[in-house]
């Protein structure tokens, strides 16, 4: 018989981590860190020790209580010895958020995670222009304790896919299917267990620039009439219907009206709020300023020939790339990263001097993580500054809201807020359930379960850690 055990994602809104049992073979469907718990016990300033490995997440709960489940090398540092083989056939990774990857930095390396060759990539680019942590170490990790820095990384066991791939996991059956999320490359998956089948949402909408892709995607599945579905419900209680066309013609709206400097803060992976702006900004006859991140992304995912169109090489000159000080804040080679170094001669490369000169000619893609270079650009009055992320859900994020607010009030920038949802809101996971039609469903990655009662008659809500046989 199959058996579920949930391990996150139920209550709460991420963290998802399913074990899916069948004969002898196990799966785990995402392994995302819990912000739900996180928040709690830290922060910006506060983080969970390196120093002691897995130790400050496992004591706080923030990831499961299944010792079987981590790397040697962090077990080691908490007096616990390694399995002598791996306890998974795999982990089926939905997407490259954190909510639903970050605590493959934990993982056996000896467990093969299967995801589609866009969250590869990804993971890759978050890996080398990011800051190393053991947090962060999903791409590939140092051994720990780390005692030189210099040690050269472990990779770890990517089997990357082609939207719509099928392959096996011992007993399992895997159909991939691509859907449309506020990050490119997510998946949901079926699996075709010995005496069932199931249909793992991931994170999807409807909505998007590819929503497209969701539609064929969901009646693909239905063909398959699975057993049970595990829905994500982000937006059960929200019926907002805003979209990436609602975002681009708002914001073009005031865009149009603006004489002096753009600001756009959106999402930094989310290529397709990236590509309203590009288009905007096209329209507009600016620049887009993007950062290096920006660029390196852009670069790499353009490997990929489905973005050849999409995206601009990030040496076009549709775009700026924003230069900023680091170090000894002379622009000099050493202060950057290696993968850094390659902009600074880009022909399109600015420092803040071309900007403060030019705020008319560009659209700034900046986020509150960027907001203090404002004091070098000095934006004249009548900038304005386009918000176009989620309203924040906690305490935190509610005060970063209010220092962002300070420093639009100390330039005299003007605040707007246009924002369309990666998620699907009540109608489309209502439209989901009637086009899958499962015997049974199961809410995950909400925070109200219930809910969902209204939306599927034979819906059976959880408890964290319970395991369901089907």
């Amino acid at each position: 018989m199959t058996k579920i055990t949930f391990l996150g994602g139920i209550n709460e809104i991420g963290g998802n981590c399913f074990l899916v049992e069948d004969k002898d073979t196990r799966v785990l469907l995402d392994f995302g860190m819990r912000y739900s718990v996180r928040q709690k016990y830290f922060e910006e300033y506060l983080k969970p020790r390196s120093a002691t490995g897995i130790m400050d997440v496992l004591t706080l709960g923030l990831i499961p209580d299944k010792l079987e489940l981590y790397r040697k090398d962090l077990l080691c540092m908490i007096g616990r010895d390694c399995a002598a083989e791996p306890c998974l056939d795999g982990l089926l990774l939905s997407h490259i958020h954190y909510d639903h990857s970050a605590n493959i930095s934990f993982l056996d390396e000896r467990i093969p995670v299967h995801l589609s060759e866009i969250s590869k990539l990804y993971a890759k680019v978050l890996m080398e222009s990011g800051k190393r942590s053991i947090e962060t170490e999903i791409y590939n990790f140092k051994p720990r304790p780390l005692l030189d820095w210099k040690t050269q990384p472990i990779p770890r066991r990517f089997t990357s896919f082609d939207p719509g791939y099928e392959f096996k996991v011992g007993s399992i059956g895997v159909h991939s299917f691509p859907v449309d999320h506020s990050v490119a490359g997510a998946t949901a998956y079926l699996l075709e267990c010995s005496d069932t089948s199931i249909v793992y949402t991931g994170d999807l909408r409807l909505h998007g620039h590819f929503g497209f892709e969701t539609h064929e995607s969901l009646e693909k599945i239905a063909d398959h009439e699975p057993s049970l579905l595990l829905c994500e419900g982000t937006r059960i209680d929200d019926n907002n219907a805003d979209s990436e066309g609602d975002v681009k013609k708002r914001s073009l709206e005031v865009a149009g009206k603006c004489k002096q400097l753009i600001v756009a803060d959106f999402a930094p992976r989310d290529i397709f709020r990236f590509s309203t702006f590009h288009s905007i900004a096209r329209e507009l006859d600016r620049r887009l300023l993007i950062t290096k991140q920006d660029a390196y992304l852009i670069r790499e995912l353009r490997k990929i020939q489905k973005f050849q169109e999409f995206l601009p090489p990030a040496n076009d000159d549709s775009l700026f790339i924003y230069i900023d000080k680091k170090e000894s804040g002379t622009y000099r080679d050493r202060d950057y990263d290696q993968w850094e170094r390659e902009f600074l001669s880009f022909p399109n490369a600015v420092k803040c001097d071309y900007v403060s000169r030019n705020q008319d000619k560009v659209i700034a893609c900046m986020s509150f993580f960027d907001i203090n270079e404002l004091i070098d650009i000095r934006p004249k009055i009548g900038s304005i500054y386009i918000e176009s992320i989620s309203e924040p859900h906690n305490e935190e994020q509610q005060i970063d809201v209010e220092r962002l607010n300070n420093w639009l009030d100390f330039f005299g920038l003007t605040k707007y807020h246009f924002h369309a949802s990666g998620h699907a809101n009540f109608t489309d996971l209502k439209s989901i359930a009637q086009t899958i039609k499962p015997e049974r469903l199961i809410p995950i990655h909400t925070e109200r379960p219930g809910l969902f009662i209204n939306i599927h008659e034979n819906t059976t809500p959880v408890l964290l850690g319970q395991t369901v046989h089907i």
